[in-house]
């Protein structure tokens, strides 16, 4: 029997999968991994979970969870070459979606054992990992809202429409691979894959293999930015709004006037910020034929 490290987020777990844990357990001991099970917060316990188990020797490491849980599982992978199997059980599983990996409870344990492994690209924004997408802007005023009224703040509904009422346009310099435009956007998106939030497809042609990250400027009106992200949502391909898209491997973005800022909807405090990419710096578990030489 194999051996790995199973570790799961309790709150959102309990709320939508406890009942599901047997029935995990036994998919995995069917195909011949012995599960040892975790419970830990998003929080830097759940990164020293992590870093526990690989000093344990532990060679497989589970995640079971929504984006939030697994970015944060997988940060502390980084370029350990330890493998990441993702059991997607959040609202919107972008990364999963990313991935094209299952849904299916026993398509996804299955998909594990069979162990068949890639290296994907990682953003990095001033420091901190993402994987998803990061940005200087309107969305990183707003995302943190939208993870509260997740939680069931829904009287926060009413902020988020006044930060976004209120929010103008802004220019930008940006400097991509050392070479510096200017643009005029309510925000700029710098992505790893193709979705972010709540499952808005912000650049369908990103690739997690590429080695670049894919960088977006808006050039529309407020209905119309917020009608292109209704259309997005939940990984639905979209895309036919004024936008500009460019490719980098280093970007800066540095607005005039202070802007937040984040990485998978994560505040990382004020631009300007320096993002990059880290090429196959993690080893997640794909379908076969998602499988790179």
């Amino acid at each position: 029997m194999r051996r790995a490290r199973l570790i799961l987020n309790p709150i959102p777990w309990a709320q939508r999968a406890w009942n599901k844990l047997p029935e995990i357990v036994s998919l995995f001991d069917e195909a011949g991994i012995r599960v040892d099970l975790a419970f830990t917060k998003i929080t830097e316990a759940m990164t020293r979970t992590v870093q526990e188990a690989i000093e344990e020797g532990y060679r497989l490491i589970i995640v079971g969870g929504g984006d939030g849980t697994v970015s944060e599982v997988a940060a502390a992978l980084v370029g350990s070459g330890v493998p990441l199997g993702i059991l997607p059980f959040g609202t919107y599983n972008n990364i999963a979606h990313s991935l094209r990996l299952p849904l299916d409870l026993a398509e996804a344990t299955s998909n594990i054992a069979q162990g068949n492994a890639v290296d994907i690209d990682v953003g990095i924004a001033n420091g901190t990992y993402f994987f998803e997408a990061a940005g200087v802007g309107l969305d990183a005023s707003i995302f943190p809202i939208g993870e509260e009224m997740k939680g069931g703040k829904y009287e926060k509904a009413l902020d988020g429409a006044v930060k976004f009422l209120g929010h103008r346009n802004a220019e930008f310099t940006i400097v991509l691979d050392g070479v510096q435009t200017r643009v005029q956007s309510p925000m700029v998106v710098v992505a790893n894959g193709p979705y972010y939030g709540a499952g808005f497809t912000i650049a369908p042609q990103a690739d997690l293999g590429d080695g670049a990250l894919d960088v977006i400027a808006f050039d529309c009106n407020k209905a119309e930015l917020v009608r292109h992200f209704a259309l997005s949502a939940r990984n639905r391909p979209r895309r036919e709004i004024r936008m500009t898209s460019y490719r980098a491997r280093e970007v800066t973005v540095a607005p005039e006037l202070p802007l937040p800022a984040h990485a998978d909807g994560k505040p990382i405090g004020n631009a300007p910020v320096i993002f990059r990419v880290v090429p196959r710096a993690l080893r997640v578990i794909v379908p076969s034929r998602l499988r790179r030489s």
